[in-house]
């Protein structure tokens, strides 16, 4: 077995590369600009008092290999499989996000439409095991109101008119997972989308939710953190290193049962997610902006069906936010020292 990460050096991709570390399961990591030394700082910083461990990490992390990678160049993707003829699983987050797409339509979809064909045709050609990639809440739209109820968590089969849309960054997703199922019922092969909502944790770089990482790593290193939508703004929050072993367990399991899952998530309003900013860190400071009643997202995910098929919950908000505030500050150490 040996996984192909692409986009593997990115906020995501590092944890689902550290992830496989801890299992001791061959890599190679793909990514258009690549940040070695960033995810092997993630490895480092979680196990920084286990000795151990850190031996044991170091010894993956010398066998693995890290490639330059632009995903919509065909005949780059097909030399990669080419010259590791064992990669049997990829986990596939190379793509461009939100702001990026709007910014440069053609370089969006060349990365994020041709980018996706070519990795769904690998697949084939070099008969994987399983291909999983990550889709995203926003093809569920863009307000929540779509699906009637607030309270209403948003299941896999939900779907809502074009109309209902703000990103193309959603509509792209759209068209990768309807690909995806033709691929699937044409060719006989394994592919799977998960689709996480608001990722948070330390370290997010780029896209239009840098504020994702803000929220708590702002406050953490004493510095006043500015949310660019009201207290009452409502989103579902999943930690990044719970998404990562979602990724890992949905390529992992033998049989899957179903092509797109939910990531899941918890479900609270602006001021609550500050409001347990606030209990770990009593002097956070931050503000709203109540010109802007809420994000272009739905509210609520339903999880069950990815809980059911990989027996894992995310932790808790609370424990997130902390693990978050955390590895803000060993980072923010580490630097200084």
């Amino acid at each position: 077995m040996k996984f192909l990460v692409t986009g593997g050096t990115g906020f995501i991709g590092a944890r689902v590369v550290v992830n496989l570390w801890e299992r001791k399961i061959p890599v190679v990591v793909a990514d258009l600009s690549l940040n070695i030394e960033w995810t092997k700082q993630i490895a480092l910083l979680k196990y920084q008092n286990d000795t151990a461990k850190l031996i044991e990490l170091q010894e993956q992390i010398d066998q693995t290999t890290f490639i330059n990678l632009d995903v919509s160049n065909r005949e780059q993707v097909n030399d990669v499989f080419l010259r590791f003829p064992d990669i049997t699983h990829v986990i596939h987050l190379a793509y461009l996000m939100s702001a990026e797409v709007e910014t440069d339509h053609h370089r969006g979809a060349s990365v994020n439409i041709l980018g996706m064909v070519n990795m769904f045709d690998m697949v084939v050609d070099h008969k994987l095991s399983r291909l999983v990639f990550a889709s995203s809440e926003t093809i569920y739209g863009a307000n929540h109101s779509a699906y009637g109820d607030e309270n209403y968590a948003v299941k896999e089969e939900d779907f809502c008119s074009l109309d209902d849309h703000f990103y193309t960054y959603g509509v792209m997703k759209m068209l990768n997972e309807f690909t995806a199922q033709k691929y699937i019922k044409t060719k006989g092969v394994s592919i799977a989308a998960m689709r996480p909502p608001i990722v948070y944790g330390d370290g997010r770089m780029r896209g239009s939710v840098l504020w994702a990482c803000e929220f708590a790593t702002n406050p953490a290193l004493g510095k006043k953190v500015n949310l660019p939508f009201s207290k009452d703004s409502h989103d579902c929050w999943i930690y990044v290193d719970d998404v990562a072993e979602q990724f890992v367990r949905l390529s992992l399991k033998p049989k899957l049962n179903h092509f797109a899952y939910n990531n899941g998530g918890h479900s609270v309003t602006a001021e609550e997610l500050m409001e347990t900013v606030e209990r770990i860190l009593p002097d956070a400071q931050y503000e709203f902006d109540e010109s802007v009643s809420r994000t272009a997202l739905v509210d609520r995910c339903d999880s069950s069906r990815l809980e059911q098929e990989i027996g894992f919950v995310p932790r808790s908000l609370a424990d997130g936010v902390r693990a978050q505030i955390e590895e803000a500050r060993s980072r923010q150490l580490q630097v200084n020292y």
